[in-house]
């Protein structure tokens, strides 16, 4: 199930927020400031897994017009369509139109992203310090 985020959601996203970006975490101040710019567009993903009722294991932020700034799933539940179900979201809100900064050595993120209908638009130089970002865009369908 996918709902807005809610403040006690926060510890549960910074640990999923950990595992996915260890490199580059963003802080609680981050997310508390996405929540307050952006409510609506500040989703988690919720598993009902029996004993664990309300397990959060995903979420996704974005601007209204399709920026997708930050994706995570927690790495136990990879691979089952959760990350999909996210982006579904952003592209049914902007009629198919998304973008999205990805690690040039991130190849994961940018099979799935291009599996999703996304294409390299541009490249940054040294966007994560020490590390090139690809910008992936989908232009959308009408």
């Amino acid at each position: 199930m996918i709902r807005k985020f809610k403040k006690s959601d926060l510890w549960e996203i910074i640990r999923i927020e950990k595992k996915a970006f260890p490199k580059s975490p963003y802080n609680r101040f981050i997310f508390l400031h996405y929540a307050s710019a952006y409510p609506d567009n500040f989703l988690v993903y919720v598993e009902d897994e029996g004993t664990q009722l309300n397990k959060i294991v995903g979420y996704i932020i974005f601007y209204p017009e399709g920026h997708i700034v930050s994706i995570a799933v927690h790495p136990a539940y990879r691979r089952r369509g959760i990350g999909t179900e996210l982006v579904a979201v952003v592209l049914k809100r902007t009629k198919g139109k998304a973008s999205v900064e990805v690690r040039d050595s991130n190849e994961v993120a940018k099979e799935f992203y291009t599996h999703l209908g996304f294409s390299l638009r541009t490249i940054i130089p040294e966007y994560y310090g020490d590390e090139d970002a690809l910008v992936m865009v989908r232009t959308g369908t009408n």
